[in-house]
């Protein structure tokens, strides 16, 4: 098998779904009307453009660590919700070959403007683990929660050097 292969297999099984529709399914699944939002206000959004998703499917297919900066909501239950993802989303992670390598509580800006609540570091077997993922029947009951839970995030995808 060449270096090739996966990228053509991932091509055809998003060619063979629907490359369109599919990503713009995927992109709906993590924030629906909130995409406009996601586009004008880049540092916090609920989900990724269509652009972003397809880039994501994309990428390389080998283990990729997901930084995940997040907003709660200040509505009272945001942290309560969110917590209740978390542990959800901890089991679907392990069904998938993902795991927590760390999560914590954000204290403060030292370089930079933005501010959040929560990192978590989430490492996945490829981008496809997490596609599958949040395509998944389990992943759509659980996400009600994360959806209350946050006013936003930002995820960024990043592999070993």
């Amino acid at each position: 098998m060449n270096d090739s292969e996966p990228d053509i297999s991932r091509r055809n099984l998003l060619t063979s779904a629907g490359t369109v529709t599919g990503l713009a399914a995927l992109a709906s699944l993590f924030g629906g009307s909130e995409m406009a939002n996601a586009q004008v206000v880049g540092l916090n959004a609920m989900g990724p453009t269509p652009e972003q998703a397809r880039a994501f499917a994309e990428l390389p297919d080998r283990p990729v660590v997901m930084v995940n900066l997040t907003k709660f909501s200040r509505d009272g239950a945001g942290g309560n919700d969110y917590a209740q993802y978390g542990e959800d989303v901890g089991r679907i992670l392990a069904q998938i070959g993902a795991e927590v390598i760390f999560r914590g509580e954000c204290q403060g800006t030292f370089i930079g403007g933005a501010e959040w609540d929560g990192i978590a570091l989430v490492r996945y077997p490829n981008s496809r683990a997490l596609l599958q993922m949040a395509q998944s029947e389990e992943y759509q009951a659980i996400s009600g929660n994360r959806n209350s839970g946050l006013e936003g995030q930002m995820n960024i995808a990043v592999f070993e050097s």
